[in-house]
């Protein structure tokens, strides 16, 4: 390392060493020169040469200063430049790992999606059905006289074979807590369902009773634009307004089950009470539900082996898969999707 002086004598050239003198080099000739100009070694000497002894010695002390305190900040600098550089490795082969991991994690994610695409050909039905029903629609519109998401059709639009698919629904969302309401198909399969509800709310009661007198009074409500609905309105007064077995859900129940083991869970049960969340999360575009029911979700592969658990070959896989099932986390994942359609719920009595 070359130090220029700053002011006076070259400090190397005082001290004697080359410029491509090592630290201890340096010590080790100022300790000689230590040893030759201290002033303690020149006590019998006249003064002028105590003097001069003295000088020369503040000379050596300052150069040896000069070059310590240069190579003290040259092994700092090349300290930092180490350990800048060890950083940025580490960096580098954090960023590699994270890379290798994501990409791992991928390519797992691919062989377990396409597993179950190869071990379940009921959901490639599903979808190729999904997939066809989008298509029918895109290319022949049918009207949406329910859906908060189509308020422009007009009921002359809607096809009168509609008015018979107006159901009374019962929902328990919890414990002795049960409401009613009605459910219409938006077309003959039923894959399609609207409520009643009014500005985007789902409309429950807490007596068949005040449901009758509440659609008897008023027309303020989507499912008002149903060709015959005069019609509808004397079904309902009568005794077709009770809620049958079929129609009556148990979503609380469902909740209170999925905590014990797979050997209690009943799979129709929790077949219905899921289709029927996914079409109230449809039509009343609860985002946070249908994420929950999303294809590949835990409800989605519970429901999944659930619709195939009674086959003879593909249901002994099923049942396999049930069995090794935690039903705490599925119940946590129901209570959230009930929550979720609670958001949108608006009691009437």
């Amino acid at each position: 390392m070359d130090v220029m002086p700053s002011d006076g004598p070259d400090p190397y050239t005082l001290l004697g060493v080359t410029r491509a003198a090592s630290v201890a080099e340096i010590r080790e000739r100022y300790l000689l020169l230590v040893q030759i100009w201290h002033p303690d070694r020149h006590q019998s000497s006249s003064a002028s040469v105590r003097a001069e002894v003295t000088q020369q010695m503040q000379r050596i002390n300052a150069a040896y200063k000069q070059l310590r305190d240069a190579h003290e900040r040259e092994a700092r600098a090349r300290q930092d430049r180490e350990r800048q550089a060890r950083e940025r490795q580490t960096r580098e082969r954090h960023d590699r790992e994270r890379a290798d991991r994501e990409r791992a994690d991928r390519e797992r994610e691919d062989r377990k999606r396409e597993a179950r695409e190869r071990k379940d050909p009921e959901r490639q039905r599903r979808e190729r059905q999904a997939r066809e029903r989008e298509t029918r629609e895109r290319e022949h519109p049918r009207a949406r006289w329910t859906h908060p998401g189509y308020p422009g059709t007009s009921p002359a639009e809607t096809p009168s074979s509609l008015a018979s698919t107006v159901h009374p629904i019962a929902i328990a969302l919890r414990s002795g807590e049960r409401g009613y309401t009605l459910r219409a198909y938006l077309d003959d399969q039923r894959t399609e369902a609207a409520f009643l509800g009014d500005q985007g709310r789902l409309l429950l009661f807490r007596s068949v009773a005040s449901m009758r007198k509440y659609l008897a009074r008023t027309e303020a409500h989507e499912l008002a634009g149903i060709p015959d609905w005069e019609g509808v309105l004397e079904r309902i007064g009568g005794a077709e307004t009770e809620p049958d077995d079929e129609n009556c859900y148990e979503f609380d129940l469902i909740a209170h089950s999925l905590r014990f083991s797979p050997t209690q869970w009943v799979p129709a049960l929790f077949i219905n009470n899921r289709d029927l969340i996914r079409e109230l999360a449809v039509a009343f575009s609860i985002d946070d539900v249908l994420n929950l029911l999303t294809v590949g979700s835990p409800l989605d592969h519970l429901d999944d082996l659930f619709r195939i658990v009674d086959r003879p070959i593909a249901g002994w896989s099923a049942r396999r898969q049930l069995a090794s099932l935690q039903g705490g986390q599925a119940s946590i994942l129901w209570r959230k999707a009930i929550r979720g359609v609670e958001e949108r719920v608006r009691w009437l009595r």
